[in-house]
Parts: C-alpha cells; structure tokens; sequence
C-alpha cells in the first residue's frame, strides 16, 4: 500500500497530483476505513475471528495510508479548506447582509410608493374638487349671462314695441 502513495506529489510517469485528486483519494481511502467499522462488529457478532483479523489488517494498511496522505498534504488540505471555509463564511455573511439590506430596501421602496400613491390621491382629489368648482362657477356666470342677456333683450323688445304702439 506504501507503494502506491510514495511520492504523491509525482506519480511513476512524472506527472504532478493535484490536491483535488489528494482529497478524492484520501475521501476513497476514508469511505472504505469507515465501512470497515460495519463489517469488523458483523465479524465479531458472528465470531468469524479469521475475517476479522484480516478486517484489522486492511484496516491498518488504510490508518497508514491515510496517515501519510495527511502528512504529505497536511498544508496544502488545511489551506484548502480554510479558503473554502474563508469563501463559504465571506458568502454567507453577504448573503445574511443582503437579506437584511433587502428587506429595510424593500420597506422603504414601499414606504415611498405608499407616499407617492397618498400625494397622488390628494393631487387628484384636489384637482378634482378645483375642477368641480372651476365648472360650477362657469355654469353659474353662463346662467348670469344668460338671464342678463334675456333681460336686456326682453327690456329692448317692450321698448322697441311702445315706440311702435306710439307711432
């Protein structure tokens, strides 16, 4: 098992692993350590002491293996995983942030329309009522015209008939 991790950084053929492939073998290697554990209390539950002991053995090899993967890529895992952790903790914060600037936005963006809906109501109400005045003065000097101009052509008329009837 040593073999195959002596050198991590440069395989047989000299190329470079990076640490995303680290991390997919080491998970690998930690999934089968981990399903191990079922197996080892199935063998012991059913006193299977030889698959057990080789159960405790290819346990081992894994413990060491992934051992060494820790000591080789120590830094360079933990550096990885604080800059996600970094990343995911600086998304987080903006999000919470955006929610909270969101919401007092969306509050006062409502605020300023519920004013502006109020301001236009009472522009409109007034404009409304000024109207309503504005016509009714109109219709009540167009009734003043009116009846002026039907009594002065009322008075010209009997006027206009008594020079008649004296002639």
């Amino acid at each position: 098992m040593r073999n195959n991790f002596e050198g991590t950084n440069e395989l047989l053929n000299g190329r470079s692993i990076s640490i995303t492939e680290v991390q997919s073998i080491y998970q690998s290697l930690f999934e089968q350590y981990e399903g191990l554990s079922v197996e080892i209390v199935d063998s012991v539950e059913r006193n299977d002491y030889v698959r057990l002991s080789h159960l405790l053995a290819r346990r081992k090899k894994l413990q060491t293996a992934l051992d060494d993967i820790k000591t080789l890529h120590e830094d360079e895992l933990i550096t990885q995983r604080s800059v996600k952790g970094r990343i995911a903790s600086v998304l987080k914060t903006s999000a919470e942030m955006t929610e909270s600037k969101g919401e007092d936005a969306l509050i006062k963006i409502t605020d300023s329309l519920e004013k502006v809906n109020h301001s236009t109501h009472s522009i409109t109400s007034k404009t409304l009522d000024l109207s309503t005045k504005t016509i009714s003065k109109g219709n009540q000097l167009n009734h003043r015209v009116g009846k002026f101009l039907v009594d002065k052509t009322s008075k010209g008329l009997s006027k206009l008939a008594d020079v008649f009837n004296k002639q």
